[in-house]
């Protein structure tokens, strides 16, 4: 065989071998997260998924979107949740974010859901029904205190000024620094991909019969408070979903409060709406230092879900995968579209060769 000939059969496998690499290249899925996808919950008792009802489970938004994220991209995902009935911006900052533990998840997340401000709006509100009363009674809760004022309006109708007046010179500043510095510890800590997406509050107490002037206070309020919310969007760099502006009291629990599972699925919709599309390449494996003290803490059932041990890189150790399988069925999947083309290309590959070299020594041995 002439050294030409030869030369021009290893071109044209050459150029074959190139060809079917592209096109392969072209057919695999494009990716928009990496091996794993990284949320932390924050927040209140929306944000932890609470039941009234404790045999029937609910699961929150940050949970469903998290899962249709993985099982859409058939990856694995690292979910944790610290939201705690009954919390505040104050008690945020000060027995949540400050803990080193949130830090490092901060640090490694792709995906942060916050869901702040329902609280603040009932702590306040319970302060000022007592004031009104000038009652030493402290309310449990915001119905509680409702009933006590709607009592005491039958008896005396000319409260509802009093209500009115109280409601209207709310504190907002608070709000605002707590919210402000929130915002401040989790920006400082999240890496530079990480999402942010924060829930407005939507009227908790919209489903209680109020006097008609009173509802349309409550609601001012929370517009304003939410007004707030929306306004520091661009400073930290995060997405607000608008409950407010939902039809979300339509699926609350029988407490008239909580979102049921139909209304935690609506909430999953519209923040999953919020999320952009990631460039794989452009994904950060490994985040910032933790901008806290270096100690060990651990986390209590209640304070923390499916906690999954704390590491810079995205990849989950062999203890880790084992923990996603046993938290959830589904925790953990594979993606076999990205195996299945490499092992298809890799055997066009070898047959390619081998016919080359069949070829060529079948040639060598005639001459």
């Amino acid at each position: 065989m002439e050294v030409g000939q030869m030369k021009k059969y290893l071109k044209t496998a050459s150029a074959l071998l190139l060809a079917v690499i592209l096109s392969l290249q072209q057919a695999l899925p494009v990716r928009a997260w990496e091996e794993i996808v990284t949320c932390t919950v924050l927040g209140d008792s929306i944000a932890k998924g609470y039941s009234s009802d404790k045999a029937n489970k609910i699961d929150c938004y940050g949970r469903i979107v998290t899962e249709r994220i993985a099982e859409e991209n058939e990856i694995y995902f690292d979910y944790q949740n610290y939201a705690k009935n009954g919390l505040d911006t104050q008690s945020l900052n000060e027995k949540v974010l400050s803990r080193d533990t949130v830090k490092r998840n901060l640090n490694k997340s792709d995906l942060i859901f916050l869901t702040m401000g329902s609280n603040d709006l009932m702590n306040e509100f319970k302060k000022e029904a007592q004031e009104i009363l000038n009652s030493n009674t402290k309310f449990r809760s915001a119905p509680q205190a409702m009933n006590e004022l709607q009592e005491a309006v039958k008896k005396n109708p000319l409260l509802v000024l009093k209500i009115i007046d109280a409601l209207s010179s709310w504190d907002y500043e608070s709000f605002e620094s707590e919210w402000a510095a929130a915002m401040q510890t989790i920006t400082q800590q999240k890496k530079d991909t990480a999402q942010i997406i924060v829930t407005n509050i939507y009227n908790p107490i919209y489903n209680m019969q109020l006097p008609g002037t009173m509802n349309k206070v409550v609601e001012d309020i929370i517009q304003n408070m939410n007004s707030i919310i929306e306004k520091r969007a661009e400073e930290f760099n995060y997405q607000v979903v608008d409950l407010f502006s939902s039809n979300i009291v339509a699926f609350v629990q029988g407490d008239g409060l909580h979102p049921s599972q139909e209304g935690q699925q609506l909430i999953a919709e519209m923040v999953y709406d919020k999320i952009q599309p990631v460039d794989a390449n452009t994904q950060s494996v490994d985040g910032q230092a933790v901008k806290g003290e270096n100690t060990q803490e651990g986390n209590t059932k209640e304070e923390t879900e499916a906690q999954v041990s704390p590491g810079k890189t995205k990849q989950p150790s062999i203890q880790e995968s084992d923990i996603l399988e046993n938290e959830a069925g589904k925790d953990a999947k594979k993606s076999k579209s990205v195996f299945y083309p490499y092992l298809f290309s890799g055997i066009i590959i070898i047959i390619i060769a081998g016919v080359l070299t069949i070829y060529i020594r079948k040639k060598n041995k005639t001459k």
